[in-house]
């Protein structure tokens, strides 16, 4: 089996060698091209030309392309439009009313429908060819939108009568609208900016993209005509045409917009589409090639053209003999260093990253600023390689299904698709992504443990880009099913919640480590106590001190269902409790902000802060009365006032510290409205917090618990006085606590005048009356407390 690995990698060497070897050296050349010259527009003795729009099921762009091309600048007598429309939903109704509405205005423009899609868009095309006299075809497919100039440049092009078609270049509408558009579009910029820069020029073969190009009449029909075996018609038509002597022409400086997939199972399938039929003409074509009487660096160049798919096919069937060949390592066979060589020459698979950097070095501007994406294109490429085995795998059968790639109109960040027609939630190739991602990372790691670091790296980027590829299906088929089940404002709120994540991974991880430590607090052991008693005896009680009229039985029942699940001595689940809670609160404070940006750092304020910290990891009722509190001010905040009543009873119940903080709200918000000129009536503005209060006075009524735990501080407070812990000078304690407190939320107090700044800027006021002025007046008490 080593002989079979090492042969494998051996001969699959040599193509990934002489593949990244021409990729270099296209890339050289077009390094050093001069500054295309685009042919003089035309501007007189315009000939007749007919554009074809191909179009199945695309509502959500018929109208714009139709439109565009509606505007084309050529005289109309000499204009003719095709839509060639196999759709089978909303899309035909569309078209139809659009082709009425430029009929209206004086354009020649039809609506061709046929009786089935029998060779899809081949078959359509040819049948538009039937149906006009036009000598030059313009096509366009349904997602471009070309400028009105674009026939009077392209024409141009076909200047030389051996021209039979003309390319121009595919600028992209929706560039920035995620990360994964960014990365295509650099695939995409490689291709026509290095690729069909070069070729053409050099006299080599190339390809017309199916789109955005005008093709003559006479050299489509010189080739034998448009063609279904392959999934790729054009690249079929574009080598049968030069093989009977028709010329390529690409303008550079001619550009269509077009937009590109949002979808990771859109893009898949495009890839899919394009590698399949790529291998099926190659199948079909190169044999034709290589008995031609074509230079041989000619024939070297379509080939490598052709079959430009096998080379991400054969660098993971080189991985798949890695396992063997460890194996070999680790049993000693002498086989095994014959492998050294082949291995080194995968270096070359940076040739395509170096091919994009001389792209965006073509492209102009700041290039250096695209190098990160184009490394990262690296790791989607290796990704894709799975799609590629199983196109290789199709391509021995002829013809297939011509599955297009789904577009709704996507062209500024932001812009929603999720709920549209054509999308699908998940793909199963997704799942087949992930076991190889996961495979690859195993195997990653077992090359680094035997010191095999070339090939460690080299699994790490197939790794990462499978895993990518996966992990990005899965959220979108996560957020198609979430705006289907739930709608948009639903997914609105789980975008805002993401970017959180890792954000929240550093303090998760810490307040889960700082929860093993021993509890600093004795009234940890208390409640714990207390919940223990109620979970053995059902009494709420504390059968030591006899406390139970200071502390609320909130906190305890909550504790007491903790154990009552994890076992009564589990102290250290009340604790891990609490770390919930306190990161449910980090979420919470999150949403409470007015911009994400704001919501992040007073995330990271809040999780940074020791006070936070102490007490959200250990057996205390603070990060329960910190949780509904802050669930209150949010629900308030939302105009959720029946939410925010049931949230301030619960925390009212778990602390008297709450019933201070319900007072400061009361106040914040009556003096606000005592203030105004015009005074709206108290009772909406405070009737949420009925009750609450309304619990809270029962229960100080009831039980005293207000007064008790003011009288137990006391006492404590003279204990710690008379034991020379803490000094009896009342100015100098309330130094002491303010400086405490300032010292343990410095970053917060030094950005807190900018964010007052903020709130009194604010126009609806609803933060600065439910947390600004409530925490001020909560602060002030308190520090009135401890002065006395």
């Amino acid at each position: 089996m080593t002989l079979v690995a090492v042969t494998v990698i051996v001969v699959s060497s040599l193509f990934l060698f002489a593949y990244g070897s021409n990729l270099l050296y296209l890339s050289l050349r077009a390094l050093r091209l001069p500054p295309g010259v685009e042919p003089p527009p035309v501007t007189r003795d315009e000939p007749e030309v007919a554009v074809q729009l191909p179009i199945y099921n695309e509502r959500y762009v018929a109208q714009r392309v139709i439109d565009a091309v509606a505007r084309l600048d050529w005289p109309r007598e000499k204009l003719e439009i095709q839509v060639l429309d196999d759709s089978n939903d909303e899309t035909v109704g569309i078209v139809a009313e659009r082709v009425r509405r430029w009929r209206a205005e004086g354009i020649r423009i039809t609506h061709l429908r046929r009786r089935s899609r029998e060779g899809y868009k081949a078959g359509a095309l040819a049948f538009g060819l039937e149906q006009t006299e036009a000598d030059l075809i313009a096509i366009f497919d349904a997602d471009f939108l070309p400028a009105p100039d674009f026939l009077r440049r392209a024409v141009g092009g076909l200047a030389d009568p051996q021209v039979g078609f003309v390319q121009a270049r595919w600028e992209h509408l929706n560039r920035r609208y995620s990360i994964f558009t960014r990365l295509q579009s650099l695939m995409i910029d490689f291709h026509f900016r290095v690729e069909q820069a070069v070729r053409p020029r050099a006299g080599y073969l190339t390809n017309f993209t199916g789109t955005a190009g005008i093709w003559r009449r006479a050299a489509i029909e010189a080739a034998g005509g448009w063609s279904a075996d392959t999934l790729t018609e054009d690249l079929d038509l574009s080598y049968r045409a030069q093989l009977k002597g028709w010329r390529a022409a690409f303008i550079e400086g001619l550009s269509v917009p077009q937009e590109l997939p949002v979808a990771v199972n859109g893009y898949r399938g495009q890839q899919s589409r394009w590698a399949t039929g790529s291998f099926q003409t190659a199948l079909k074509l190169l044999p034709a090639v290589m008995r031609s009487g074509l230079p041989a660096a000619h024939k070297f160049q379509a080939a490598m053209h052709l079959l430009a798919y096998l080379a991400p096919a054969l660098m993971l069937v080189q991985l798949a003999c890695y396992p063997l060949l460890l194996w070999a390592k680790v049993g000693h066979d002498p086989l095994f260093g014959l492998i050294r060589v082949p291995i080194l020459v995968n270096l070359l698979s940076l040739a395509p990253a170096i091919g994009s950097s001389v792209a965006q070095w073509r492209a102009g501007g700041a290039w250096w600023r695209r190098l990160p994406g184009i490394l990262a294109w690296s790791f989607v490429g290796a990704g894709t390689s799975a799609t590629v085995i199983a196109a290789l795998l199709r391509a021995f059968r002829r013809g297939g299904v011509f599955n297009r790639t789904p577009k709704y109109r996507i062209e500024a960040e932001g812009e929603e698709w999720r709920d549209h027609a054509y999308v699908r939630a998940g793909d199963p190739a997704a799942l087949a992504e992930l076991l190889l991602g996961s495979a690859t990372l195993g195997l990653g790691v077992a090359a680094a443990a035997l010191g095999e670091w070339l090939m460690a790296v080299y699994a790490a980027i197939f790794s990462c880009g499978f895993l990518y590829l996966s992990g990005y299906s899965a959220l979108q088929a996560v957020e198609v099913l979430t705006v289907r089940r739930l709608g948009l404002g639903t997914l609105a709120g789980l975008r805002r919640s993401l970017p959180l994540l890792p954000l929240l991974a550093a303090p998760g991880a810490l307040l889960v480590a700082l929860a093993q430590w021993q509890d600093p607090f004795e009234d940890s052991f208390q409640h714990w106590l207390m919940a223990a008693n109620l979970v053995q005896t059902g009494h709420l009680g504390d059968p030591l001190f006899g406390m139970e009229d200071t502390w609320l039985p909130g906190y305890q029942y909550l504790a007491a269902a903790v154990l009552q699940v994890a076992g009564w001595h589990q102290m250290e689940a009340l604790k891990l409790a609490n770390v919930v809670l306190a990161m449910l609160t980090l979420v919470l404070v999150n949403q409470l902000a007015e911009t994400p940006r704001q919501g992040r750092l007073a995330v990271l304020l809040l999780a940074l802060n020791p006070i936070f910290l102490l007490t959200s990891t250990s057996a205390v009722a603070e990060p329960l009365l910190l949780v509904t509190l802050t669930g209150a001010a949010l629900a308030l905040s939302r105009r959720m006032p029946a939410l925010a009543a049931a949230l301030a009873v619960l925390a009212c119940l778990a602390g008297t510290k709450a019933w201070l903080w319900l007072f400061c709200v009361l106040a914040a918000v009556a003096g606000e409205l005592l203030l105004r000129r015009r005074r709206p009536a108290l009772r909406p503005a405070l009737a949420w917090a009925l009750p609450a209060v309304a619990v809270l006075l029962v229960l100080q009524l009831t039980g005293g618990q207000a007064t008790h735990s003011v009288a137990r501080a006391a006492q404590e407070a003279s204990s710690a006085v008379a034991r020379g812990d803490l000094t009896a000078d009342p100015l100098a304690r309330g130094v002491s606590f303010v400086g405490y407190f300032l010292l343990a939320s410095l970053p917060m107090v030094i950005l807190a005048p900018l964010g007052l700044r903020s709130q009194l800027q604010a126009s609806s006021g609803l933060r600065l009356r439910l947390l600004v002025l409530p925490a001020a007046l909560f602060l002030g008490v308190v520090t009135l407390l401890v002065f006395a």
